[in-house]
């Protein structure tokens, strides 16, 4: 039986991949601006959701797949660059740079892009306001809202704060959970500002569709952006889109970096047969907790919240004590750590501070964030995600997280980041995973 995700060419601008023996996708790139090839921005898997059997899984994002922290901070600065030409011709004076660094596999050159990339300020007609989705994006949005001068950042949410009313719901139908929220002062969405919302992929743009009228609903605009890694909107999709257009009388432009066509045929899965449990039981891991409270904001009625994940909403003067913030963090991380090859791990829709804090870390740091998502694992040859293991979330046990493309021996310590105060209890599933992957030093790092 196949079961590796195989690439074949037919031409130049098609790709076909077997990703299971009863599951195949066919894509047809459209468009590809910056001369990115497709396998540098993904691999495919299989989804454990009947509703949508196939993922395309970033190789850029820091979700599924470990990376240089620093790989995730160029992608969302090249969205934001590319935008920032179509929409308002503005040049990056920095696009070349950051798309070679982008590209490179060596650290010294993502060092140098990122080092631009920090000083390179967009001034759009509008200041706009910038929404990513949970919760694959939410950092790939926050990267976004860097670079935008006298933007707002918001990124929706599957928490249920106490005490707090959503200004926005809608629902991810593909989902595997499906309510989205946004949760922010009323007055952020009242002024007719254009809205940029940031989503790793868009497939029908059904969730970007549902959220654009849920805001056209209760704060009526006339402008709107959609930014996304990939774009595979069929014609049909993109007329629902001219459709929306028209009903509300608004705009909607698009951005991506490679667009196209999908095709899916074969069975999708709505079970697996993959074990998610470790196969270890003793306990072999050291474990510590380090509180990073004193660099972070809590929130006066949220206190087990920080504000500067943008939940709740940030603008331009936030950015800078952030970035003051995350680099303290980092370093005192980094004086701590006893590991030599250290994995950074953000938990759900928590990953720009982890993420951004991973880069003030030292030499051998990859980051990754903690999913949702049920991911079908198949240890074969371009397949996306070899393993994976699946654990209560420290943070509330009632919801089940998973990561995937844990190497055996690849970390001696790996820093696990939650945005919340955590009990020993809820760690232990926690460290029988990181026992069983033989890393040595497990160090939990709390916020709030």
């Amino acid at each position: 039986m196949k079961t590796g995700a195989t690439l074949t060419y037919s031409q130049q601008k098609k790709k076909h991949f077997q990703i299971l023996d009863h599951m195949e996708v066919d894509l047809l790139i459209d468009d590809n601006p910056l001369s990115i090839p497709p396998e540098k921005l993904f691999a495919m898997a299989a989804r454990v959701n009947k509703k949508r059997g196939f993922l395309f899984v970033s190789k850029v994002l820091g979700k599924h797949i470990p990376v240089n922290p620093l790989k995730p901070l160029l992608a969302s600065g090249l969205l934001a660059i590319e935008h920032a030409e179509r929409t308002n011709g503005i040049a990056g004076d920095v696009k070349s740079t950051v798309i070679a660094g982008f590209l490179a596999e060596d650290v010294e050159s993502m060092e140098k892009a990122y080092t631009l990339l920090r000083k390179q300020r967009l001034k759009l007609s509008k200041p706009p306001i910038v929404i990513g989705f949970a919760e694959t994006a939410t950092a790939l949005g926050q990267g976004v809202f860097d670079l935008l001068e006298g933007a707002t950042y918001i990124h929706t949410t599957r928490e249920s704060p106490e005490n707090l009313n959503p200004v926005l719901t809608f629902e991810e139908e593909h989902s595997h959970a499906v309510d989205q929220r946004c949760y922010t002062a009323e007055e952020v969405l009242t002024k007719d500002r254009p809205i940029i919302l940031v989503d790793d992929e868009i497939t029908t743009g059904k969730t970007v569709l549902n959220i654009i009228r849920d805001i056209q609903q209760k704060y009526p605009r006339k402008e709107y952006a959609v930014l996304s890694l990939l774009d595979w909107r069929s014609l049909d999709h993109k007329k629902d889109f001219q459709k929306v257009e028209d009903e509300l009388g608004v705009t909607i432009s698009t951005t991506a970096l490679l667009s196209g066509s999908v095709t899916f045929t074969g069975q999708t899965l709505d079970q697996t047969s993959y074990h998610y449990e470790p196969v270890e039981t003793e306990m072999n891991s050291s474990i510590r907790q380090i509180d990073l409270s004193e660099y972070f904001t809590k929130l006066s009625n949220q206190k087990e919240f920080v504000k500067e994940t943008g939940r709740f909403g940030i603008d331009d003067h936030d950015k800078r004590t952030i970035e003051l913030a995350c680099q303290k963090a980092g370093r005192h991380l980094n004086s701590l750590r006893k590991g030599k090859r250290i994995l950074c791990l953000g938990t759900g829709e928590f990953m720009y501070l982890p993420m951004k804090i991973a880069t003030f870390m030292g030499d051998n740091v990859f980051y990754q964030s903690t999913t949702r998502s049920p991911i079908h694992p198949v240890d074969r040859t371009q397949y996306a995600v070899k393993n994976g293991y699946s654990f209560p979330n420290p943070e509330n046990q009632n919801v089940k997280h998973f990561i995937y493309n844990l190497p055996e021996q690849g970390y001696d310590e790996v820093f696990l980041f939650v945005e919340k105060p955590v009990i020993d209890k809820s760690l232990q599933p926690f460290l029988k995973i990181c026992s069983d992957r033989k890393i040595e030093q497990v160090t939990i790092v709390t916020f709030s």
